[in-house]
């Protein structure tokens, strides 16, 4: 069988899973910018690596998405910081929240992020008050994460949008 006779749906098939990343870029619970990545480089290797995708592609896809990823995971710790919240509230904030998101998850992924979420806000609160026994610091270290967890989301969706696009404009291109 001709594989290229199933470019058209073997394409759709991956700017459908890239859209699905762009949605998981802000709803939880799969990382996003690793399912649009996964999307390009099945695309490239089923219809051809070096016309479909290449290295250098590939290299600033893999980047770009590590950039989200990292994003992801340090943006509103960072916030929080920049807010005030010590390193304590912030790492146990953490610990709260991961444990809260794997004891969520068992419901719902959805409810699993919520509940990491929460039990990261809380906590920090919490120590940040404990600290300092002022409640308007507590809060501007919540201000702080909520900032920095707000301006990650929106570095992954960009960062995602544009894997998207230096995609499609190689496939389309060349």
């Amino acid at each position: 069988m001709d594989i290229t006779a199933l470019e058209p749906l073997l394409l759709a098939t991956a700017i459908v899973a890239m859209i699905i990343g762009i949605i998981f870029t802000v709803v939880p619970p799969l990382p996003g910018t690793v399912i649009i990545w996964g999307a390009a480089v099945g695309y490239g290797l089923i219809m051809g690596w070096e016309l479909y995708l290449g290295w250098p592609t590939f290299i600033i896809l893999t980047i770009l998405m590590l950039i989200g990823m990292a994003m992801d995971i340090i943006a509103g710790h960072v916030g929080a910081k920049v807010g005030g919240a010590s390193w304590l509230s912030i790492t146990l904030g953490m610990i709260l929240g991961l444990i809260l998101t794997v004891l969520g998850s068992s419901l719902t992924p959805i409810v699993g992020c919520l509940a990491g979420a929460i039990g990261m806000i809380i906590s920090v609160f919490a120590i940040e008050w404990w600290r300092n026994r002022d409640r308007d610091k507590a809060i501007q270290a919540i201000k702080g994460y909520c900032a920095g967890t707000t301006l990650g989301m929106m570095a992954k969706v960009t960062t995602a949008c544009m894997m998207m696009g230096i995609f499609l404009v190689r496939v389309f291109a060349f």
